[in-house]
């Protein structure tokens, strides 16, 4: 009976994975050589940049060394399981992004802008929104997230969001007209 390249290959990795929940290096080194342009591939989709894709596939193989005797093998592949890693950690990236813009932003409301008499009253009416309604226009207009990210970052639903970003709108409308008059 002859064997196909492909269930070759399949074979291949479970033998490498084997070897590499032993501590060979060599094998982790072939299995990087294997599936590292993939992964690489499937984390340009998942990145800002090029060198946070590059991120992405070196803490995929440090997982995937650390983890080493727990390696899951799918169909006689590692590549699923690399794959789920790299969409793991491109998740957690895109949390740390959010909570480093929460700090900055909130660390810039520390500093005094100048601020003209003209504009005094849109500061004043932002003011008076609710700190949740701030937070709402500041993710959705003004970083430009989507009402599902947002509400991840608020940890509410869309609709809620949608409701607090309507409210606040209809809040500065008001203001809007008020300093007209």
């Amino acid at each position: 009976m002859r064997v196909s390249a492909e269930r070759a290959d399949e074979e291949f990795d479970v033998f490498l994975v084997e070897r590499v929940r032993g501590g060979d290096r060599a094998a982790f080194e072939a299995l990087f050589r294997r599936h590292a342009s993939i992964v690489l591939r499937y984390a340009w989709a998942l990145a800002a940049d090029a060198g946070a894709a590059e991120d992405l596939v070196q803490e995929t193989f440090v997982t995937c060394w650390s983890k080493r005797r727990s390696l899951l093998v799918a169909d006689e592949s590692l590549l699923p399981w690399l794959l789920t890693v790299c969409k793991n950690h491109a998740r957690n990236q895109a949390r740390k992004r959010v909570r480093e813009r929460t700090t900055s932003l909130d660390d810039a409301r520390d500093i005094p802008a100048p601020v003209t008499d003209d504009l005094i009253w849109v500061r004043d009416a932002l003011d008076e929104l609710s700190a949740d309604d701030r937070r709402v226009i500041e993710l959705c207009l003004i970083e430009g997230h989507s009402y599902k990210q947002a509400a991840a970052a608020l940890d509410a639903t869309e609709s809620a969001v949608g409701k607090r970003l309507q409210r606040a709108r209809m809040r500065m409308r008001e203001a809007v007209i008020e300093h007209d008059h």
